[in-house]
């Protein structure tokens, strides 16, 4: 189980009884750090790639304005490598104009393992409002074959 802890970044849980409770597990996963992750890094999303490949997908907050979507890898979930380049980014105006977070993939109908066809839905927020606040809509975007 992988969650957030505040003031500190993504950490990680296990369970010893099917799932019932967890316990943490000591260390951090993904570290809230600068630059996209600044203020906090928050709502992990596991895919397995592989026997022992797994990719996380995460919100990172550069500051309570502006959050983009980040990535990172790890051969044994535990030490993570992440991307220093957003997945999704605000646009700057339209739908994900300010935030771009808490994020869901999911693989697409006839994806192939030489095709890995996915979409991903996220939070977007216009950014309309009083301090980047505004209409919540959920934004999609595809992987490129």
């Amino acid at each position: 189980l992988y969650v957030h802890q505040r003031g500190v970044g993504i950490v990680s849980a296990v369970s010893s009884d099917g799932g019932t409770t967890f316990e943490l597990e000591p260390g951090v996963r993904v570290a809230q750090a600068p630059p996209h992750a600044t203020h906090t890094a928050f709502a992990p999303e596991i895919l397995r790639l592989g026997p022992s490949s797994f990719r996380m997908y995460f919100a990172g907050y550069s500051s309570p304005r502006h959050a983009a979507v980040l990535t990172a890898v790890s051969e044994d979930g535990l030490d993570w490598a992440v991307d220093p380049s957003p997945v999704v980014s605000p646009s700057g105006s339209g739908v994900g104009g300010a935030k771009c977070s808490e994020m869901c993939v999911v693989e697409l109908p006839g994806s192939t393992p030489e095709s890995g066809r996915f979409a991903m839905l996220f939070e977007a927020c216009d950014g309309t409002a009083t301090d980047q606040r505004g209409v919540w809509r959920v934004g999609r975007v595809l992987s490129q074959p």
